[in-house]
């Protein structure tokens, strides 16, 4: 599998090279449906960093009939898998996704090194500046922070994160998720992004906690702002609820696949 190493301090993402997003209905791109990946192995055009290649990789694709999304189910493995996405954010800004989270990690807190596990994690790289630092945003779901708290980590290159969902409220329930990747930067950063993005992440950890985290990611498109105003922006999460998986083996030493 070929590589592209970005960034040369902090999370030292190794993402799959890609191709720009083409766009596919009216006013989205879609990033990533994980459709052209059979259910049971691991997404195609995402990879992991080098010091992870020996690591359990806990993500299978799962789903039936078109309906597919990523399964991600963590005992202390803490990988993180990358994706080469690039679009302009400034004609499409508004980005959407469908996840679920079965099992939160306890008592974790994106916050502080000790607790930094979350369910469910999206990062949107941008960029990476002058010293090779990403510039970065990670979209969570907290076991323990309030939704909308937002911060950073105390060291250097540690994305700024913001709380999507929070604990047990809507567990075991897809959520809908929309967010403007152009705010966020300017609100973070003190400056608009540049016009092509770098990439995806996702990771869903619990190896800080010494717990068990469970979440799925389906459905990442990016919209322009005209297609806001005229309110096409819909919740289309229902498709997975029908979704059925595929009978597939959990991954070893983890609990057995749950939400079916």
């Amino acid at each position: 599998m070929k590589r592209a190493l970005v960034g040369g301090i902090g999370l030292l993402l190794l993402l799959a090279v890609g191709s720009p997003a083409q766009e596919q209905g009216e006013g989205y791109l879609l990033l990533e449906d994980f459709s052209n990946t059979p259910a049971g192995q691991l997404p195609k055009d995402w990879t992991w960093r080098n010091k992870d290649d020996d690591k359990t990789k806990p993500y299978q694709v799962e789903g039936a009939e078109g309906q597919h999304y990523l399964a991600a189910r963590d005992s202390g493995s803490s990988v993180i898998l990358g994706k080469q996405v690039q679009w302009n954010p400034l004609v499409y800004p508004i980005l959407t996704w469908c996840w679920r989270v079965n099992v939160l990690p306890p008592g974790g807190d994106e916050r502080y090194d000790s607790t930094n596990d979350s369910a469910g994690g999206l990062y949107v790289i941008y960029s990476t500046n002058w010293l090779g630092i990403l510039t970065q945003m990670k979209y969570v779901w907290s076991s323990t922070l309030e939704e909308g708290t937002s911060g950073r980590r105390n060291k250097v290159a540690r994305p700024y994160f913001v709380v999507m969902e929070s604990g047990e409220e809507n567990l075991g329930k897809w959520a809908f998720e929309q967010v403007d990747v152009v705010a966020d930067h300017k609100r973070f950063y003190g400056k608009i992004p540049p016009d092509r993005t770098m990439g995806l992440g996702i990771l869903t950890d619990a190896n800080s906690t010494n717990s068990y985290a469970e979440a799925f990611y389906a459905g990442l498109r990016v919209w322009t702002r005209d297609a806001q105003e005229k309110g096409l922006i819909q919740n289309y999460c229902s498709c997975y609820e029908e979704a059925k998986a595929e009978q597939t083996a959990s991954p070893p030493n983890q609990p057995p696949l749950s939400g079916k």
